[in-house]
């Protein structure tokens, strides 16, 4: 019992740390320098690996090498895809069920959260998918739930790759966009500003994903951002 709540605690950091970019795209993990860094025995470790693998943040290949996934460009396209579906939906059942003015108000509430997060990246990140969640939360069906959950974690990593300090205040803006059209109960204004910031964040980060359209560049602005990478160093990512 005790080992599989330190296999889970295991997991719980490691995956904070491949969200946060602590871990970048195609790093290297080893077991026992994690099993030195967190005071734990290797096979808690084994086990998170495992599972995070079987998610898909970890690839293990044959022999025995781990890294963390890259941020490939067809798994960018899908997710925003599908993030664009939810999206447009979850807008239309908030009208129909009238919710859209306490939907406002919680995120008013979470853009000033957001605005007192931009010292620390991933704090940003992380408030800026609760506020995308509120209408999930609001509309209290299960299934829909399930389905934000599923692509949640990826907004947030790919929202951080996405991210640098020049962008905050656009995408503070656009938040801002998303509100006072629900404010004002204007729905196609909703979506239109929902779909303008998923757009700008998708743009962005095909721009520092590509660079002759077979094999990108993950710019390292957002990773230096955050860890202090020297200029000049890229992250190579390949379909």
């Amino acid at each position: 019992m005790r080992e599989g709540r330190l296999a889970f605690d295991v997991y719980k950091k490691i995956k904070e740390g491949i969200l946060s970019l602590a871990y970048p795209p195609g790093a290297t993990l080893q077991e026992r320098q994690i099993a030195e860094r967190f005071g734990v025995s290797r096979t808690p470790v084994r086990e998170a690996i495992q599972c995070l693998a079987q998610e898909g943040w970890l690839v293990i290949s044959a022999r025995r090498y781990i890294q963390v996934r890259d941020a490939s460009t067809l798994n960018l396209r899908k997710l925003f895809d599908a993030r664009r579906l939810l999206a447009d939906d979850v807008v239309d059942l908030l009208f129909s069920e009238r919710m859209h003015a306490a939907v406002s108000k919680r995120m008013r509430t979470a853009v000033a959260a957001m605005s007192d997060a931009r010292e620390n990246l991933f704090a940003f990140i992380t408030v800026d998918q609760a506020f995308h969640s509120i209408a999930f939360e609001v509309l209290e069906n299960e299934y829909l739930q399930k389905f934000w959950q599923s692509v949640s974690e990826d907004m947030i990593w790919f929202g951080m790759l996405a991210m640098d300090e020049h962008r905050y205040e656009s995408v503070l803006q656009e938040h801002d966009e998303i509100v006072r059209a629900m404010e004002q109960g204007r729905k196609d204004a909703v979506k239109a500003a929902v779909m303008a910031h998923l757009d700008s964040t998708e743009a962005i980060l095909f721009g520092k994903m590509y660079d002759d359209g077979s094999c990108g560049n993950i710019s390292p602005q957002a990773l230096s951002f955050r860890r202090g990478l020297k200029k000049g160093v890229v992250v190579r990512t390949c379909e």
